[in-house]
């Protein structure tokens, strides 16, 4: 989110929520939702979403798609999260989730890695989800599926993404904690 603080206060959400007890746990802010063919992105300067692209045909997004508020990646955009439920959300939707590990991507040369993150366990409900503690826990073929959709519909934007490998939930705290430094250290300094 680059440029000034804009009226939808999304800068303000704090990228831990503040009533949970586990380190894991994490706010989302939903851009794009699943089984769509269209890619949404914040625009800060308006305070909207707006429609930035649609994916070729025969491929839709296969979870939610969004961002972590206070960070920074190295392009200068909020960190991005794949964020999977057992149902899609909505454009603007914030989100509770559980970070579970990290998709490590380059894109046209530069780091532009993707947070991997699911549902919180809910009492009395169940997930899909609630079985999954760490990345190490997805079944190879989902994270191969998820890798080759971060992988190829970027092509259609005439981008470069080379895959990288794929870390763990500590990791995946840990680049998240260097992104918040990041959002705090350009904060100040408005």
């Amino acid at each position: 989110m680059k440029g000034a603080i804009n009226p939808t206060n999304f800068e303000h959400i704090p990228s831990f929520p503040e009533d949970e007890k586990s380190k894991y746990a994490v706010h989302a802010v939903i851009e794009t939702p699943r089984d769509v063919r269209h890619k949404y992105a914040f625009v800060p300067e308006y305070g909207l979403f707006q429609l930035k692209t649609t994916i070729p045909e025969g491929l839709k997004w296969p979870y939610d798609y969004g961002f972590i508020p206070q960070t920074l990646g190295d392009d200068g955009d909020p960190l991005d999260v794949l964020f999977m439920d057992d149902d899609p959300t909505f454009a603007g939707c914030l989100v509770k989730a559980r970070l579970l590990g990290i998709i490590r991507l380059l894109k046209n040369g530069e780091e532009n890695d993707r947070l991997i993150a699911c549902a919180p366990r809910i009492k009395g409900v169940a997930q899909r989800t609630d079985r999954f503690n760490d990345i190490t826990d997805l079944p190879d073929d989902l994270i191969r599926s998820m890798t080759r959709f971060l992988i190829e519909y970027p092509t259609s934007e005439k981008n470069e993404i080379k895959f990288k490998g794929v870390d763990d939930r500590k990791e995946a705290l840990a680049t998240l904690k260097v992104g918040h430094k990041k959002w705090k250290h350009k904060a100040k300094r408005r």
